[in-house]
């Protein structure tokens, strides 16, 4: 494809962008949308999904659906009428829908104390009330590739607080935690800072899952403050970068155990912890670095 057609196409994609975002209220289509770019809608539905990385109605419904989190989240409007405004026909259908995509009802979504519910964009389009409209970014010729390494790491002793049960109890842990760290100084101490799920395999029920909100230490590390401990054995580990912020985590997770570990001549090994490593703090979320690190042992042959 010639550069300037490339850049035609980067033009028709960022206009029918801003016009998705600019109208989510409205039953827009794909076909509408071709047609108020002047493209065929047949190129416009490829040349779209191959720079963003999803279609037009995969966008649309996903965009709805993080407004409609954050309208829980930060509106007193009931189901009913987040339902019928995210382009639902029942709060029933809306309320399944919900379910499928967070695994929380819209009622337990609204008591969550920090998570705002953002959702995997490979192209960083995300509803908000606040972000400038400019935004995004578009793939470099459709290539959107989840690179992994494989790297051995020591053990590691960490320190922290236990939650038990689902996930979504992790953020109302980390407050807690951070409440501590903070009251006894001990940020300085901490050599990691990350979230540890021991409990990954498939087989434990979810009631039952442990997960941890913690910070590596030093051996010499003297645990007088009521903190859990753990240690994550040593051994491979798959590792991936997440970059963004951490409400995008849950999604890359799952994309990139379903395209990159079941062909990639490894499995992941349900003895040692999944563990999310957090690389920085106080940047803006869309600079936000995490490291994605899955026990692995080699696949034989």
């Amino acid at each position: 494809m010639r550069t300037n057609t490339k850049i035609d196409w980067h033009r028709r994609v960022e206009e029918a962008i801003l016009r998705i975002m600019g109208a989510l209220d409205e039953p827009l289509n794909f076909r509408q949308i071709s047609q108020e770019v002047h493209a065929s809608p047949y190129h416009f539905h490829r040349k779209f999904r191959e720079l963003t990385g999803e279609n037009v109605h995969a966008c649309l419904k996903r965009l709805r659906m993080e407004r409609a989190m954050h309208f829980l989240r930060h509106s007193s409007a009931d189901v009913t009428t987040i339902a019928l405004d995210s382009g639902y026909e029942t709060p029933e259908a809306f309320t399944k829908a919900f379910k499928r995509i967070y695994g929380l009802t819209p009622s337990e979504a609204r008591r969550l104390p920090f998570w705002n519910g953002v959702l995997h964009s490979s192209a960083g389009l995300h509803y908000s009330e606040h972000r400038p409209a400019y935004w995004f970014y578009l793939n470099p010729e459709g290539v959107n590739i989840m690179q992994t390494k494989i790297t051995a790491f020591a053990p590691k002793r960490i320190v922290g607080l236990r939650n038990v049960g689902d996930y979504w109890g992790l953020p109302r842990v980390w407050e807690q935690f951070h409440q501590i760290l903070g009251q006894h100084g001990l940020y300085a101490q901490a050599k990691e800072m990350m979230s540890v799920f021991p409990d990954h395999a498939d087989a434990i029920p979810v009631e039952d899952k442990m997960s941890y909100a913690a910070m590596a230490v030093s051996p010499d590390f003297d645990n007088r403050y009521g903190l859990d401990e753990y240690t994550i054995p040593e051994g491979l580990y798959a590792v991936t970068v997440h970059f963004g912020s951490s409400e995008e985590i849950g999604p890359t997770w799952d994309r990139w155990m379903q395209e990159w570990l079941p062909d990639s001549g490894w499995r992941a090994d349900p003895s040692r912890p999944n563990y999310e490593w957090y690389q920085n703090h106080g940047v803006p979320p869309e600079l936000q670095l995490t490291f994605l690190c899955t026990p692995v042992v080699k696949v034989q042959v």
